[in-house]
């Protein structure tokens, strides 16, 4: 069983300490959006994700959901994990991440309806897990400890309205509206071996790092990330964009004919290692950057031998939580401010190899 331990602590470490032991891997890249694949041979299965332990999820009141682990392993709720249900119910959200025992079961008084005026509670059962719109991530974050269920309603209401899509704190408005469009990023990017991160660019900029505990862990909530997370973010930059393609203007010159196909391979190649460099530069400032921790609670499983602690992260450009067994980082999740997002501070780099 877990046990708590109360403290108040905080800490300082760099952006780079998340990617330890990861290695950068072959950029992907398609529309908006460009992913940087973190693999890792760290391996450690001794955490599972509520997909992984098809946990049995439910609310018992509005504004608190609960999960039941089924599994032997610890399990972690990814930050702002969410569910959208077709039962009369409605749909709630987590504002932070979470920890469940064992075998256990726990509930979250500190969770959001994200279906405004809906009612009914959601039966304990499994469901499709979602991750909360990039948009919203840092509200729900900055809310972590209200426990009031409507908390995210007028958060929901004007990310709507930046979509043009009516209904005033109804996500499923806006899922229900860009299904299609948010189907295709589950499609078009796939996990590669040993995978156990990712750094997410869209329009070339930084707006998120993620780090999961093992690969299996990381496929189970890797649809969810790329789906309502970043997808949302990199529809938003097509629609301000006019829907025009991204100018990643390659600096290969290409010939006017190309006679074989040998040579046009080779250039093929040599476009897409220059945009995986210039991705790669976008990061390389953000390694050295502080990251602030400040302590939300520590719980242990003698079980399996895990003793976790969960943070709030903070920095310039990235607000989020990351969970430590130990001094050993085995989950984070780091998107991007808002301000960061729309900045152009990711222009300046300086030079470091990943």
């Amino acid at each position: 069983m877990f046990r708590k331990r109360k403290k108040n602590t905080s800490t300082r470490i760099e952006v780079r300490e998340v990617l330890r032991g990861c290695e950068a891997g072959r950029l992907q890249s398609v529309g908006y959006m460009q992913v940087i694949p973190l693999v890792s041979d760290l391996n450690d299965d001794r955490f599972v994700s509520p997909v992984q332990c098809d946990a049995a999820v439910y609310t018992t009141s509005y504004g608190t959901l609960g999960f039941r682990n089924t599994s032997d392993s610890v399990m972690i709720v990814p930050c702002h994990a969410g569910y959208v249900v077709k039962q009369h119910a409605q749909d709630h959200a987590m504002a932070h991440a979470g920890v469940v025992d064992a075998a256990g079961d726990r509930r979250y008084d500190t969770a959001a309806c994200i279906q405004a005026s809906q009612g009914g509670f959601i039966k304990k059962g499994s469901y499709r897990m979602l991750i909360l719109p990039h948009a919203l991530r840092e509200h729900a974050l900055q809310k972590r400890g209200e426990k009031n269920y409507q908390k995210l309603w007028d958060d929901i209401s004007v990310f709507n309205q930046r979509f043009g899509v009516n209904g005033q704190g109804h996500l499923e408005y806006f899922l229900k509206a860009f299904k299609k469009e948010l189907d295709e990023f589950v499609a078009e990017f796939e996990c590669v071996p040993r995978q156990v991160g990712a750094i997410v660019l869209v329009d070339d900029r930084v707006v998120g790092i993620e780090r999961a505990p093992s690969h299996a862990y990381w496929q189970s909530i890797w649809p969810s990330l790329i789906r309502e997370c970043y997808g949302s973010l990199a529809i938003e930059a097509a629609k301000a964009n006019g829907d025009r393609a991204p100018d990643r203007s390659p600096r290969v010159q290409l010939p006017v004919e190309i006679a074989s196909l040998d040579e046009l391979e080779s250039l093929i190649t040599e476009i897409a290692s220059q945009e995986d460099e210039r991705a790669r530069s976008t990061v390389r400032d953000l390694l050295d950057e502080p990251l602030d921790l400040q302590y939300e609670e520590a719980v242990s499983d003698r079980r399996v031998g895990a003793n976790v602690s969960i943070d709030t992260a903070t920095s310039q450009h990235f607000t989020g939580q990351v969970i430590r067994d130990g001094d050993k980082i085995v989950y984070a999740s780091l998107p991007a401010t808002s301000a960061f997002v729309k900045s152009q501070e990711w222009t300046r780099a300086k030079p470091f190899a990943i």
